[in-house]
């Protein structure tokens, strides 16, 4: 059974902007592909450069404008078995 990225989006904040997410969100584009964790995110010409992780852990890359809606999971961060603090399932 294959575990993606879109199954662990608790609590997703529809009201999020591309500028105000951080390494380590899962976000949602909302264009039906998959949620995607934030690796990187930098200053791109009117916009920003962000680097994304998907399910099978390959990266790329997309350039998108400022004000971009996403779908933007703050927890991805806490619930994630790579969080420095402990943490179990109920």
């Amino acid at each position: 059974m294959q575990s993606g990225y879109r199954q662990h989006m608790s609590q997703p904040n529809t009201d999020s902007r591309i500028d105000d997410v951080a390494p380590g969100d899962l976000i949602d584009l909302g264009t039906g592909e998959p949620a995607c964790k934030v690796v990187h995110k930098e200053p791109a010409g009117s916009g920003f450069l962000v680097t994304f992780e998907g399910d099978d852990g390959e990266t790329f890359q997309r350039e998108l404008p400022e004000g971009t809606p996403v779908r933007r999971s703050l927890e991805s961060k806490w619930e994630s078995t790579q969080s420095p603090t402990a943490h179990s399932k109920s």
